[in-house]
């Protein structure tokens, strides 16, 4: 085989496209669209160092693990610790489904991402401004300016990723969607490992100490949010792109009840996704059971999060396989099952350590708890993976922004179940909520066995605004 196509087959560019002559041609909602074979390696390769940048920023500043351990620094409680995953999530999701409507009328969606994502890089430089000047005399106050600039954050992050994955849907034929999401999740994985090894060097550097330490990280992650924007700004997007329905916000809200009697495969969808978003009840007490239960230093979350990550980067290659042999369901599926087995690796190593060294594990045992955070990035991968691409499958084009907007904007108020998960760990400790964790994530398994994973129909089912 011949290193040109070798090369075209790492990018993901189906082998019978590549032996056109020099376009792939796509249909979509009755405006067919011409992809060079140039343009879609450029795009590829953009939309892929995009992201690069956009998970080594997300992991410098890790709601799961890095913020949580600053929000208790700075002297907040286990609730308020668990409200930073809520928060970062609910942000991200709240936005969309009202967006959608907006920008489904739009030609072109690179300009309306450059801006948003502009917002988000701007709060986290400010944030990280603000670290360095703290003098904690008033903890309270700072904590409430830090929550406000974040949410500011995630709504921008949020409306910006409808807009994002509009790009990403139209920038390739449709046969090779499930590949871009596959090369996006490597190399974001391969920024988030990256992220992970500096984590653990900042937070244990002897010349930084607190709060300077997370300034750096959250000033790294601004950086990194700005390259990503410049990375994406180089992708060329296609010229002549279908408009989508014309609705305004109420009837977008009217309609979308409709949506989800009429589309009984969206509906299973998004209640298998609302098992696993309660999952994250358990997401930021991971590091906290660690570091708090444990003993473990803090500095080691750069080393579970890089552990994470690693996984993630090579069960990409994996996942990617058997998406294109099994079908984007069928890993979707086990997605939902690889979920239950972190909280329950968490628990049952969390007992064995206390049961045998007591309340300080030594260091190299606190080392082996990177295996539940390599059990995570096992399950996030695959979910990352089959989730998108499961949704372009079954979402009609035209329909596609608002596809997203309320699958996303419906599963947010599950995002506030960490809060929940610190004032009862408050109450009744770790072990209760990793094992309520488990139990949500295989009610997701069992409802994934219920969808279907049929080709949507030709042209996609349209539901009428009233």
């Amino acid at each position: 085989m011949s290193n040109n196509r070798r090369h075209r087959r790492f990018l993901g560019i189906d082998a019978n496209a590549a032996r056109m002559p020099s376009m792939t041609q796509t249909a979509s909602s009755g405006t067919r669209h011409v992809h060079s074979e140039a343009t879609i390696r450029r795009n590829i390769g953009w939309s892929a160092l995009n992201h690069f940048f956009v998970e080594g920023g997300m992991t410098l500043s890790d709601p799961a693990t890095v913020l949580p351990l600053l929000i208790r620094e700075l002297g907040g409680s286990h609730a308020v610790a668990g409200l930073v995953p809520s928060v970062r999530l609910f942000g991200w999701l709240l936005p969309q489904f009202f967006v959608a409507a907006p920008m489904q009328r739009l030609k072109r969606f690179l300009p309306t991402v450059r801006a948003l994502e502009a917002v988000r890089t701007l709060v986290y430089l400010l944030l990280a401004l603000l670290l360095v000047h703290h003098d904690r005399t008033n903890p309270g106050l700072f904590l409430t300016v830090v929550f406000v600039l974040f949410i500011i954050a995630r709504l921008a992050a949020g409306s910006s990723a409808v807009a994002r994955s509009e790009l990403v849907a139209r920038m390739v034929p449709a046969g090779q969607r499930s590949r871009v999401v596959s090369m996006r999740s490597f190399t974001g994985d391969i920024g988030g490992f990256t992220a992970g090894i500096l984590i653990g060097y900042v937070l244990s550097a002897e010349g930084l100490a607190f709060p300077v330490n997370y300034a750096w990280l959250l000033g790294i992650s601004g950086l990194s949010f700005l390259l990503a924007i410049s990375a994406l700004s180089m992708v060329v997007e296609p010229k002549g792109a279908p408009l989508g329905t014309r609705v305004d916000l109420w009837q977008q809200l009217k309609r979308a009840p409709d949506l989800l009697r009429q589309d009984q495969r969206f509906l299973r969808y998004i209640e298998a996704r609302a098992a696993t978003a309660a999952v994250g009840i358990a997401d930021p007490f991971f590091i906290l059971y660690a570091t708090e239960v444990l003993g473990v230093s803090p500095a080691m979350s750069g080393v579970y999060l890089s552990a994470r990550m690693l996984v993630r980067l090579f069960s990409n290659l994996l996942w990617a396989r058997t998406t294109r042999v099994r079908g984007n369901l069928w890993t979707f599926r086990v997605a939902r099952l690889l979920g239950a087995v972190e909280p329950l690796a968490v628990l049952l190593f969390g007992l064995l350590a206390r049961g045998i060294w007591g309340s300080e594990v030594p260091v190299i045992v606190g080392a082996l708890f990177a295996v539940p955070f390599s059990l995570q990035g096992l399950a996030i991968s695959a979910d990352n993976i089959s989730r998108t691409s499961y949704l372009y499958d079954i979402a009609p084009d035209q329909e596609r922004p608002t596809y997203i907007g309320l699958s996303n904007t419906l599963l947010g108020p599950l995002q506030f179940l960490p809060t929940l998960g610190g004032l009862l760990v408050q109450a009744i400790g770790f072990p209760p909520i990793f094992v309520l964790a488990t139990l949500c994530a295989l009610w997701s398994y069992f409802l994934s066995r219920d969808m279907d994973g049929a080709e949507k129909p030709e042209g996609g089912a349209r539901i009428q605004a009233r």
